[in-house]
Order: structure tokens, then C-alpha cells, then sequence
């Protein structure tokens, strides 16, 4: 039975890179053929990688950016998609820049899948309930919406789950200083990632080799910028990049946000949100500081779902980390699968959020976040040293 189940969950994983393949070979340009568009968010970092290459000076440049876009949009279409991560960001994508847009898409959806499937087998392995189902829960991690759409939609959310996973792995085994590493690359999504190294510090007896670990990849990221825009390129992205893109993204993307602060903000209310986050973050804290036999992928899994809810800056895509925690509640908790799988449903809802007071992916955070915190003691299975973080 257990076989057969690993073989009906493979059909998602290999349909997927499938689907795309034939999706690009059937369209027509950068439209495939129902009229939909293909690419999603990658024009931004693919026109991006291409900017830096040519004149870096120019990347928070709205119409520079919409000059490196303009083969990579169907050309109906007179916008472009803004750019506003760190410059070195645009490093990673440069390799993307020597394929034909359409292969790199290809290659970056793959890429992304891998990461995904990496991650999940890493947290599975951390999880001995979850041991054996691996395929299954890889599967499901594809299927859940905002990691399905962010896997499609040239977004990076499977390099999030990866550097979390791979950084509860280093701390199950005892290095620290690995831990930081996988969070300090983190760092490329700072809104998510410091959050999450502070509630993970908070847990760990050796926090000093761990936020070691997180200022040597820091170093070499602002190595990075330094060589594309100078010394001081953290105030120019902040000023140019961060800030600009925050403003106009509130309206662009006022139905795809989902964390309380910018949530509490389309409200008209910024400091109900900005409340909410910190009680947030205090009875996470509090959980986490004060709750026995809590293995690092809980602790992990909990501080990335708190911090979808109170970054800053969280799209749809974003919450695709909480199912992290979802996987850990199925562990911790298995009488709650039938709630897990409501929260797992909820998630395809996100849609339809045009038509709804609220956005379903936060409702879906709050609830990962509250079963992975939850649950019914420890995870069986696990030895004594690896359930100290």
C-alpha cells in the first residue's frame, strides 16, 4: 500500500516539469496556448541579472528595469515587473542570463522543484513519524497551492524551505555554525530570515557560533554589493529599492499581501498590525523558549510561520513556509491530520481573495503556526541529544 501511494504521489512532481515542458513547446512567444503569459516573476530577476551585467548603477531604475524587460513580456503588455532585492541577488541569476528566456524558465522551474523535494526529504528525515513517507510529503509540499504557485511563477520560496530545513538538520546534528550558514544565505529574503534567526538564537545554547555563522555569509553578501555598487550600496537599495518598491506594491499588490503589518495598513490601521506582530513574535518567543522536547525542525517550522506573519513584506508565495509547520504538526500531532488537511485545503482558496474580507493564506499561517506549536509533546522517535536545538 505504502508503495503504491509513493507512485500515485510521483505523478504530481514529474506532471509538473512535464506539464511545463509542453507548455513551452506548445506556446506561442511568451504566450502559452490558452493566452496566458510565461515567466511569472522571473522577468524581474532575469532583467535584473541582465542590469548588472551591463550598468549596475541603474537596477532600482523603474525604466531601466522596463527597458531589460521588454523582449521578456508578451508586448501587448507596456509594464514591467519591479525589482527590489538586494543587488547581489541579481548575482545568482546571471548563469539564467546565458539561456533563452524561455529555456531558463524551464531550467529555473526545475531547479526550483528540486529544491523543494531536497527540503522536504531533509525535514522528513528529521521527522521519524514522517520517515517513510517522504514521496508522499514531497508531493504534497508541491501540491500546496502558494508552493505551487511559486514553483510555476519564476518565484524563489523553494530556496527559503531549503535553507530552513538544511538549518534544523545542522542543529540536530549539533553544528550551529552550519545552522548560521543556511541562515545567513537566508539573508536574501532579510524580512523572513532575520526574524527567524532571532527565535532560533533565542533556542540555541551555542546562539554566539550560530549568529557566527549567519555574519560570515552576511560579510560576503555585502562583499558582493560592494563590488556591483559600492560600500554603501545598503542605503541605495534601501532608498532606491526597498522603499520605492514598498510604496507602490501596496496598491499593486494590496490582494496578494498577507502578513499583519501590511495586512492591518490596507486597513488604514498600520499600528494594529504592527501590535499584532509583536504579540506574535512574544508568544512565539515564549513558546519556544519555554516548551520541553522541542526538536530544532519545530522550532525552525514555527519561527518561519511567525515570521510570514509579521514581516514587513509577505506575498501569497511567501506562505508557502507554512507548510513546514504543517508537516511538523502531522508529526507531533497525527490525530490532527483531518484539520491539517481543512488548513492544507483553505490554501487553494487564496484565488478568490478578491471576494473575501481577509486573506486566506494568513488565516492558513495563524493555523500552521498554532498546530505546530501544539502539539502532543515530543516527536517519538527522537533520541535525547536531538531534541535539544
Amino acid at each position: 500500500m505504502r508503495r503504491r501511494l509513493d507512485l500515485y504521489a510521483l505523478v504530481l512532481p514529474i506532471g509538473l516539469v512535464v506539464g511545463v515542458v509542453a507548455l513551452l513547446a506548445t506556446s506561442h512567444g511568451l504566450r502559452t496556448v490558452r493566452g496566458g503569459r510565461i515567466g511569472g516573476d522571473l522577468p524581474a530577476f532575469y532583467g535584473a541579472a541582465r542590469m548588472v551585467r551591463a550598468d549596475p548603477s541603474r537596477l532600482y531604475d523603474w525604466d531601466a528595469q522596463r527597458a531589460a524587460q521588454r523582449d521578456l513580456l508578451p508586448p501587448e503588455e507596456q509594464g514591467w515587473i519591479a525589482y527590489a532585492y538586494p543587488p547581489f541577488v541579481a548575482i545568482a541569476y546571471l548563469p539564467l542570463t546565458l539561456l533563452p528566456f524561455k529555456a531558463a524558465y524551464a531550467v529555473h522551474t526545475i531547479v526550483m522543484t528540486a529544491l523543494c523535494a531536497a527540503a522536504m526529504m531533509l525535514a522528513c528525515r528529521l521527522l521519524p513519524p514522517l520517515a517513510g513517507r517522504r514521496i508522499l510529503v514531497t508531493a504534497a509540499a508541491l501540491g500546496f497551492y502558494p508552493i505551487f504557485r511559486a514553483v510555476l511563477g519564476g518565484q524563489n520560496t523553494a530556496v527559503s524551505l531549503t535553507c530552513a530545513a538544511a538549518a534544523a538538520a545542522a542543529l540536530t546534528t549539533g553544528s550551529p555554525f552550519t545552522a548560521g550558514l543556511w541562515l545567513g544565505a537566508w539573508l536574501f529574503k532579510p524580512q523572513l530570515a532575520l526574524p527567524v534567526a532571532a527565535i532560533v538564537a533565542l533556542r540555541t545554547p551555542a546562539r554566539g557560533r550560530l549568529l557566527a555563522g549567519v555574519a560570515v555569509v552576511a560579510a560576503i553578501y555585502y562583499a558582493i554589493g560592494v563590488a556591483i555598487a559600492g560600500p554603501a550600496w545598503p542605503a541605495w537599495w534601501w532608498r532606491a529599492g526597498a522603499v520605492p518598491f514598498s510604496a507602490a506594491d501596496q496598491i499593486v499588490d494590496r490582494n496578494n499581501a498577507i502578513s499583519f503589518p501590511e495586512l492591518a495598513s490596507s486597513f488604514g490601521m498600520p499600528a494594529v498590525g504592527w501590535i499584532a506582530a509583536i504579540v506574535v513574535a512574544a508568544i512565539v518567543a515564549w513558546r519556544v523558549w519555554g516548551t520541553k522536547d522541542l526538536p530544532p525542525i519545530a522550532v525552525m517550522a514555527s519561527a518561519a510561520a511567525a515570521a510570514i506573519l509579521i514581516a514587513p513584506h509577505a506575498l501569497y508565495y511567501d506562505a508557502g513556509l507554512a507548510f513546514l509547520a504543517l508537516t511538523v504538526a502531522a508529526a507531533r500531532a497525527p490525530k490532527r491530520l483531518p484539520v491539517i488537511a481543512v488548513v492544507y485545503l483553505l490554501a487553494w482558496t487564496q484565488p478568490f481573495r478578491a471576494a473575501l474580507p481577509l486573506p486566506p493564506l494568513t488565516a492558513v499561517a495563524v493555523a500552521a503556526l498554532w498546530l505546530s506549536l501544539s502539539g502532543d509533546g515530543m516527536i517519538r522517535g527522537m533520541s535525547a541529544p536531538e531534541r535539544r536545538v
